[in-house]
């Protein structure tokens, strides 16, 4: 496997796919070490998206969003979280999400994890921290309730 083959089919001598390339560890000490998706776990996954388009099943908050750093919730004074840029609930843009069901979000990769144990429908609870709109004024925290939206590969208006 070399480096630009993510996503590329893994064959055996007969030419049958049996794996789907994910990553190669490139560094001093190692020499080809390559990891692959085997073909029974991706098979579910390609039917999906033959059949449907999508991947049943897998679910997506519905708002717009982005990482509020370290250094920018010092230099802002504000909690790490994701701000909200856009949303349709009682959330607000500007609102930055600190929680889900009461689990510390501080990036995509976190709530992308956390939303693996939820199915489209369900209701999770947002904490949230809103931003004073005074100057020098803490803001305040509060939550929401939110229900996930099946993410179906369609992107935000």
């Amino acid at each position: 496997i070399n480096p630009g083959n993510s996503g590329g089919p893994l064959v055996n001598m007969y030419g049958q796919v049996v794996g789907i390339n994910s990553s190669k560890i490139v560094t001093e000490g190692y020499e080809g070490m390559g990891f692959a998706i085997p073909v029974s776990r991706a098979q579910p996954i390609i039917n999906n998206l033959l059949s449907d388009g999508y991947i049943k099943g897998r679910t997506r908050l519905g708002i717009m969003c982005m990482e509020i750093s370290e250094s920018m919730a010092q230099m802002y004074s504000i909690p790490r979280g994701l701000q909200i840029t856009l949303a349709g609930t009682e959330a607000q843009p500007g609102d930055i999400i600190t929680a889900i069901e009461g689990e510390r979000v501080e990036s995509l990769r976190d709530v992308s994890n956390l939303l693996l144990r939820y199915s489209p429908g369900d209701q999770v609870t947002l904490t949230l921290y809103r931003p004073s709109q005074t100057f020098g004024q803490s803001g305040r925290e509060l939550e929401v309730e939110m229900t996930l939206l099946e993410d179906k590969g369609e992107t935000q208006d």
